[in-house]
């Protein structure tokens, strides 16, 4: 019995790196040099693995969403309340807005930005990169509902687009330079609008 030649790197690893690259500064400026270097890999390995650029982008899209829908997941499971996970979230948004290194925002948000409206394939993964977002905090909300602390009185759908929209908004605000001075009483404010007789967050 013979066997094809192993593969001499975490394939993992470097679709991570690949995905921290176009992360940082988008596709049209991210070129086949900048994945070499990124991912360590030969043009031959990285052909052979991942396809062309283009390939490799979607690819990096789904691994970015997933890996971010898996760990909100975990963390939504492990929360004390549907309430401490999306302060959480938020304060996680936000925590950018306190360092000094680059603001890359959301990858989903980015590429949105700058391709969604030229290239059917990339709006499809980030279309489903957000419907699969948007499952989690639904989730999160339909049990704050089943715990009467959030407003019953508006669809499930709504608040989800709200919290959506508004966590769009505040990281284009923290890659336009925005302090958490600035953010932390918006995130006060969708708090108070997702819950009811609720103090404000702190």
């Amino acid at each position: 019995m013979t066997y094809g030649r192993p593969k001499e790197f975490d394939v993992d690893r470097a679709l991570e790196a690949a995905t921290q690259q176009f992360w940082a500064v988008g596709y049209e400026a991210t070129s086949l040099q900048d994945l070499l270097k990124a991912m360590n890999l030969s043009k031959s390995s990285l052909y052979q693995t991942f396809g062309k650029k283009y390939d490799l982008f979607i690819r990096c899209l789904e691994h970015y969403q997933q890996s971010m829908v898996n760990e909100l997941n975990t963390q939504l499971t492990n929360s004390i309340s549907p309430k401490q996970f999306l302060s959480d979230f938020l304060e996680g948004v936000i925590s950018e807005a306190k360092t000094n290194a680059t603001r890359k925002g959301c990858f989903l948000v980015n590429t949105a930005n700058e391709l969604c409206q030229r290239d059917a394939g990339v709006a499809e993964a980030v279309s489903c990169g957000t419907r699969n977002l948007a499952e989690v905090f639904h989730r999160a909300i339909e049990q704050g509902k089943n715990q009467k602390k959030i407003n019953t009185n508006m669809p499930t759908e709504s608040l989800v687009d709200y919290l959506m929209t508004s966590v769009s908004g505040l990281r284009t605000m923290i890659k336009a330079g925005a302090d958490r001075d600035t953010l932390n009483p918006v995130i006060n404010i969708i708090m108070k609008t997702l819950y009811i007789n609720e103090a404000a967050y702190q």
